[in-house]
């Protein structure tokens, strides 16, 4: 498929996924505000904003799928637009996606190069540019910080499943990697595979999952309290061939 034909699927996507209010009224028992907020409804804000996590368009013929839990903060996401549209061009794109780098992508970043030093693949951090960066809930949470209690991780997950199966199939990488659990929650729903009740004992059982023509090569979390021996270990699936 062609990368100009994968960029129109893809857009063609993200016009039905405006649509979607699946998690736009949530809420808690406890009456706590778990609603998200659906960035896809204005295409000049979803593509002009500068993350590794949403740079879509340029990576689109990648190899390799990393899925995220979720966006994070509206607010968050709506300072680095905002700050782009001051300055629309490459260089500037560049340094806010540098800028905006948290511990999480940092860690990422590390632990893929680290990882595949030695092998056939070994990647220097300009390389990231070639990965698909995408996430479990699709939305952006509410409020300016992450919080536990501030969204509804199975539901929205759940709820997320058929247009990150759209994005799969649309992109179509050799390998997928998850960040964490409810990444691969969705993965399982999807694709109709039986994980643990949590991400460390599916990984003992489970540390690569063979489905279609996708390797799942699930991740402990970047930050997560995991020594670096054992998050050095799966990581080093990726590069197997």
């Amino acid at each position: 498929m062609m990368e100009s034909n994968k960029q129109e699927k893809l857009e063609q996507l993200f016009r039905e996924m405006s649509n979607c209010k699946n998690c736009c009224h949530l809420v808690k028992k406890n009456g706590k505000d778990c609603s998200l907020i659906n960035i896809y409804q204005e295409p000049e804000f979803y593509q002009n904003i500068p993350s590794i996590w949403t740079d879509w368009y340029r990576r689109v013929d990648a190899d390799i799928m990393i899925i995220g839990q979720d966006w994070g903060p509206y607010e968050e996401m709506k300072k680095f637009h905002d700050q782009y549209l001051l300055d629309k061009t490459p260089n500037h794109w560049n340094y806010l996606i540098e800028e905006e780098k948290s511990m999480t992508k940092k860690m990422l970043t590390k632990y893929l190069m680290e990882s595949s030093k030695g092998t056939n693949h070994e990647m220097k951090e300009s390389d990231m540019n070639h990965i698909y960066v995408t996430n479990a809930i699709m939305c952006a949470r509410k409020g300016n910080h992450y919080r536990g209690d501030n969204i509804q991780l199975k539901e929205s997950t759940i709820g997320c499943s058929r247009f990150l199966k759209r994005q799969i199939e649309i992109v179509n990488p050799k390998i997928i990697v998850t960040l964490g659990y409810y990444p691969l929650l969705s993965l399982s729903h999807i694709f109709h595979f039986k994980i643990e009740d949590n991400l460390t004992k599916t990984i003992e059982k489970m540390p690569e999952i063979q489905v279609q023509n996708y390797r799942i090569i699930p991740l402990y979390h970047p930050t997560a309290q995991v020594n670096k021996e054992r998050q050095i270990a799966q990581y080093e699936r990726i590069w197997k061939s």
